[in-house]
Order: C-alpha cells, then sequence, then structure tokens
C-alpha cells in the first residue's frame, strides 16, 4: 500500500510538472526574434616582399539570430560573405548558412555546422548537412550526414558559357588556377555514450567517400589514362571506427583512454579485393578461413570497399591523472601508427609514440607553485624510415608570490633530439644529437592605489648545441641567445587612461653570425567617454628598433669582433605603429577603427627569415546586436480584463 501510494504520488507530480511546461510554452509569445549582425574590413595591405602572407584586401559579412516559437529557440548564423583576396588571385565570396536549434537536451545543427567525436575519426571538420545531438544524464548521443567538401575544377575544363564566366568574374566566382581540382566528399557519423563526466564508454565512426561523378571524366584517374594531369587528382575513401572511456575513483584518480582504428583508400581506382584478385596473387579461394573474411568484407561492404591499396592503421593515448590537496599528476601515453588518416581529422603525429608526465605542486598557502614536465618521443613504428628520431622535451616553472605585490618567475625549458638506427646504421660522425636549453627570469614589483604602477623586468637565454664530439662543423652549428627588458606601467584612475614604456636588448651569435638589436616601445590607452550609453576608448602602441647584423658567412671566414673588415655588417631600423579606437552605444552598436604601419628591414636572423617592406593596414568591424523583439505577442486574460472600464455603482 505504501509503495503503491508513493508511486501514485510520483505519477501525479510527473503529470502536474508535464503539464506546467506544456503552459509554458503555450503561454508564451508565438514569435520573437533577436541576434546580431556585422562586418569586418582590412585593406590596403602594401608588403610587396616576395614571402609576404597576407591580403590586399579582406571582407566578411555575418548575422547572427535566434528566433523563439512558443519559447523553442532557433539560433542561425550565416556568414552572408567572406571574400579574401591575394596579388595573384581574384575575390571568392562564400555563403555559409547555420541553425543549431535546442529543445531541452536536444540539438539540430542545419547547414554548414561541425561536430567533435573523438582526436582520432572525427573532430571539428565542417559538414554542410544535417546533424543532431542529445546529452542525458547517463545516455547520450550525436549523428550528422553531409558534404565535406565541394567539387573544385581547373578553368580550362570550365564548361561555362562565356557570359556566364564574364558575370562569375565580376562577382569573384571563378575557381583559381593554381588550385588542385578535387572530388565532392560526402560524409557522416555518429557517436553514442553511456556514463557521466565521471565515467563513461563512447563508441563513434565516420564514414567519407569521394564522389566521382563530380569531376569530368577527363580527371579520373583511370589506368591507361594518358592525360598528362591524370596523377593530379584521386578520389579517396574511409572508415573510422572509435573507442573512448574513462574510469574515476573519488576525486583522487582518472583514467581515459582514446582509441582509433582507420581504413583508408588513397585511390578508390584500385582493384577491389575478391576471389579473383586474391588469386592472382597466389591465395587459394577454396581456403576456409579465406572464405570467412571474404564474406565478411562482403557484409561490411556498404560501409567500407576494401582495395588492393587500402590501408589498416590504429592510433590510441591513454592518461592516468592523481589529484591530491597541492599535487596534481598527469601521466599520458600515445601512439600513431605510420600513414594513419582521418578525412574527418587533423593535426596528430605519424608514425610515432610517446610518454609524457606533468605534475603541479602548491607551496606556502598557495604562494608558490612550481610544475615540472617531460615528455618523450620516438618515431619510425614501421621500421621503414632510414633513421630513427628521439626527441625528449622537459621543462620546470617556479612562480612565488611575496608581500602580495612582488612576483617572481623562474622557467626552464630543453629540446634534446638523438638520432638512431633505421634501416640504415648511423654514422657517429654525423648523427643528429642536438640540446637546447632556454632558461627564463621575470620578477614583477605591483603597487596598488588611486595610481597603480608595476614594474617588470626579464632576462632570457637560448642555448642551441651540437653535442655530436665527432662532427667536424659541431662549432658552426652552435648559437647563443641573450635578451633582456625592463616594462613600467602607470594606471591613472581619475585620468582615466594608463600609460606604458618598455626596453629590449637581444643578442644572438654563432661561428659566422652576430645580431644585436636596440627595441623600444610605448602604449597609451585612454577613455574618451564613459557614459551610460557611450563608451569611447583610444589606444596607441608603438615600437623602434636599431639592428646590427654581421655575416661573416658570404666570404666564408670566420668572425671576428676585433677585424670586421672581413665581414658584412648590416645595419637598419625597424618600426611599427599602431592607432585605433573602439566605440559602443547602449551595449548595441559596437565598432573599432585600427590603421597600423610598419616596417621590419631585418633579411635574415639567424635561421629566421623576416619580412623586408612597409606595409599599411585598415582595419575596420562594426556590428548591432538587437535585444528581444516579439513579434506576435500573446495576450493574456488579465490584459484583456484590464482594458475593460470600471464600474462605478
Amino acid at each position: 500500500m505504501i509503495f503503491a501510494g508513493l508511486m501514485m504520488m510520483i505519477g501525479t507530480v510527473s503529470q502536474a510538472q508535464i503539464k506546467d511546461k506544456i503552459m509554458s510554452h503555450v503561454e508564451a509569445d508565438p514569435l520573437t526574434f533577436s541576434g546580431s549582425v556585422g562586418t569586418t574590413l582590412q585593406s590596403l595591405y602594401n608588403n610587396r616582399d616576395i614571402y609576404s602572407s597576407g591580403s590586399p584586401f579582406a571582407l566578411t559579412a555575418y548575422a547572427n539570430f535566434n528566433i523563439g516559437i512558443y519559447g523553442f529557440n532557433i539560433p542561425i548564423n550565416i556568414n552572408l560573405m567572406n571574400i579574401a583576396a591575394t596579388q595573384f588571385s581574384f575575390p571568392r565570396p562564400q555563403i555559409n548558412i547555420n541553425m543549431t536549434p535546442q529543445y531541452k537536451n536536444f540539438r539540430f545543427h542545419i547547414g554548414t555546422s561541425s561536430m567533435h567525436f573523438s582526436n582520432y575519426t572525427y573532430s571539428g571538420q565542417n559538414f554542410t548537412g544535417l546533424g543532431a545531438e542529445y546529452q542525458g544524464k547517463m545516455f547520450r548521443f550525436s549523428g550528422f550526414y553531409g558534404a565535406m567538401q565541394a567539387a573544385t575544377r581547373f578553368k580550362e575544363y570550365d564548361n561555362r558559357s562565356a557570359i556566364r564566366y564574364l558575370a562569375d568574374s565580376l562577382l569573384g566566382l571563378n575557381v583559381q588556377d593554381y588550385d588542385l581540382p578535387q572530388y565532392k566528399r560526402m560524409g557522416y557519423g555518429a557517436k553514442i555514450g553511456v556514463g557521466n563526466n565521471k565515467n563513461y564508454i563512447d563508441l563513434n565512426f565516420f564514414k567519407a567517400k569521394d564522389d566521382t561523378n563530380s569531376l569530368p571524366l577527363i580527371w579520373h584517374n583511370e589506368r591507361g589514362d594518358t592525360v598528362h594531369r591524370d596523377s593530379l587528382v584521386y578520389a579517396k575513401e574511409n572508415f573510422n571506427l572509435g573507442l573512448s572511456g574513462r574510469v574515476s575513483i573519488g576525486r583522487w584518480f582518472a583514467l581515459t583512454a582514446n582509441a582509433g582504428a582507420s581504413l583508408y583508400t588513397p585511390d578508390m581506382h584500385g582493384s577491389v579485393i575478391n576471389n579473383s584478385t586474391l588469386s592472382t596473387l597466389g591465395a587459394d579461394s577454396t581456403d576456409a578461413q579465406l572464405g570467412k573474411v571474404m564474406g565478411i568484407l562482403d557484409k561490411a561492404g556498404w560501409l567500407f570497399t576494401p582495395r588492393m591499396n587500402s590501408q589498416l592503421r590504429f592510433a590510441g593515448d591513454a592518461a592516468a591523472s592523481f589529484n591530491f590537496n597541492r599535487v596534481n599528476a598527469v601521466f599520458t601515453y600515445r601512439f600513431v601508427q605510420a600513414d594513419y588518416t582521418s578525412l574527418g581529422a587533423t593535426r596528430f603525429s605519424q608514425n610515432a609514440h610517446g610518454l609524457g608526465a606533468n605534475t603541479n605542486f602548491r607551496m606556502f598557502k598557495n604562494t608558490t607553485t612550481l610544475s615540472l614536465a617531460g615528455y618523450l618521443q620516438r618515431d619510425n613504428l614501421d621500421h621503414k624510415q632510414v633513421y630513427t628520431n628521439q626527441v625528449a622535451t622537459y621543462s620546470t616553472n617556479l612562480s612565488v608570490l611575496l608581500f602580495n605585490a612582488l612576483n617572481m618567475t623562474v622557467a626552464y625549458s630543453g629540446v634534446s633530439q638523438y638520432q638512431l638506427d633505421g634501416t640504415k646504421q648511423v654514422k657517429d660522425s654525423t648523427r643528429t644529437n642536438q640540446l637546447a636549453h632556454n632558461i627564463t627570469v621575470s620578477p614583477s614589483y605591483t603597487i596598488e592605489g588611486d595610481n597603480n604602477h608595476n614594474i617588470s623586468l626579464n632576462f632570457n637565454t637560448v642555448q642551441n648545441r651540437n653535442m655530436n664530439l665527432l662532427n667536424a662543423a659541431r662549432s658552426k652549428q652552435d648559437v647563443s641567445t641573450y635578451t633582456a627588458g625592463v616594462g613600467y606601467t602607470l594606471s591613472l584612475t581619475e585620468k582615466r587612461m594608463d600609460v606604458g614604456v618598455n626596453y629590449d636588448y637581444s643578442s644572438s651569435e654563432s661561428v659566422n653570425n652576430s645580431y644585436t638589436a636596440h627595441a623600444v616601445g610605448g602604449s597609451f590607452n585612454y577613455i574618451i567617454a564613459k557614459t551610460d550609453k557611450i563608451n569611447l576608448k583610444a589606444n596607441y602602441m608603438m615600437s623602434l628598433s636599431f639592428n646590427k647584423n654581421i655575416d661573416a658567412s658570404a666570404n666564408d671566414v670566420t668572425f671576428d669582433p676585433e677585424d670586421p673588415e672581413n665581414t658584412a655588417k648590416t645595419n637598419s631600423v625597424s618600426f611599427s605603429n599602431r592607432l585605433g579606437a573602439t566605440f559602443s552605444y547602449k551595449n548595441l552598436h559596437n565598432a573599432s577603427l585600427y590603421l597600423s604601419s610598419s616596417n621590419y628591414s631585418d633579411n635574415i636572423v639567424i635561421g629566421q627569415r623576416i619580412s623586408t617592406d612597409f606595409d599599411f593596414r585598415i582595419n575596420f568591424s562594426y556590428s548591432y546586436s538587437f535585444a528581444k523583439r516579439i513579434i506576435k505577442s500573446k495576450k493574456k486574460k488579465d490584459d484583456d480584463e484590464s482594458d475593460k472600464p470600471e464600474l462605478v455603482g
């Protein structure tokens, strides 16, 4: 009886909650509208250097809206225009539309969007299509289907009419001559998981395949095709399977792991694996085990078509973390086999595995923090490289706060690279054995009051050394760099302004080169107007440096400061200026305008190339955010009653 009564009470409460939620949507405004629009313009980039990476013109325009229908929100993101022009190309506008409506634990993707499944399967690549996500307390699901990339062709194989070609040229819609063609690529994937943030397991997959009919037949990589460009484009197919999990014990221990498997075909014109292709390799088609394998391949053909050039690769990582009162540590391991490929994920090193550790100590009432980190990586997992590379990175950082005003930070980092045998044996006289040290000391002192003062110092040294004592040219590869600087910042609260000045000195030397630089800089920020409606700020930044470079390698002589006649000397002055203002009105209108100019006159600074020309830029941005607009309101009975005239007895 007690149990039945309890169930009836729970059912009554649940029905009441559901009724309240339904009524909240029914009584909500039928249609509301809010969002923002904006644009950003960059122009007059005037860098004529051959290595210039900037664009002389760039324009973006966007709009973000949120439509509410009876309390259900539908966010819409539209990239109205994205034009970037370089010295050798026409502008190429792009229009992307993305809607992400949400309802309770559901989120939907309509248009151009992205998701994250796993670092080894699908992560961050844009798709244009449909997607959905569900996040519950113990269960979650996500999936999508759409186009991963659009087909691109060369101009000479364009079949547009002359009038259409001219119109597209005026609009900047032409594909660039230097762009390689690509197939249209479709993809889909899904992830399903059980558990909460502390303990969970997720299973996901990703499939991508190029459409061979999206390019003209002349671009197909047909065997025997004599077209001189038949090797420029290949249709690809990929299927990835991923598994992730986490197990935690209280707050002090957690173990996470990720694994991925990739079936990748770099060229879909390769021969399909079947009994006939296997028989050409000497395989017995009557073998029972082979028959089972072929049966599995036939059943899984809708997911992936195995070909003679298909590759199966694996990747994974694991991390164990320990967290105590004042100490926490994380130990990691990661491996990625050679040629591991996912058409939906990037940014991972291939053909390597590594082991790492990171610890943090908080001491003396959290006024002192000590961090220690180290990572060891070795490549050549497939044992096919000529040589094996082993790289170790390690660092430590000590930060101390004294009297709530003086902060001292001391940091050290090192990188060691060592060459081991691969398919060939390394010669001791040419073995790579490099070591680099980096030490930084940066104290700062702050005085707080009506006016805040901050003084900071920094000292840094970098030593690059060739540790191979048998290498005859080792001394020429050693480089020593020293930097020192001082900065001062003054904040005048009543004057609504702050100013800063700094000076930096740097010196870099090797056997054949010597480089020194003296640089001064300054900054100024001023609040012109600040009211409930208007906020107007102006700022200015500048730097000026004198650079001296001595190069003795041109004359094949050893650098000697006492005898500079045989050395090539270069003196130059570099500067940069940046003047700008930001404006906002009622937090609805926001705009900024920046003018900048710079001239870096260095050519080569011991292994680093710097741009060598003057450039001037204008950057302008504007956005307007409009608050919630009630397009159609819901009239309440109370409002209707309040409109009636009162009756006086």
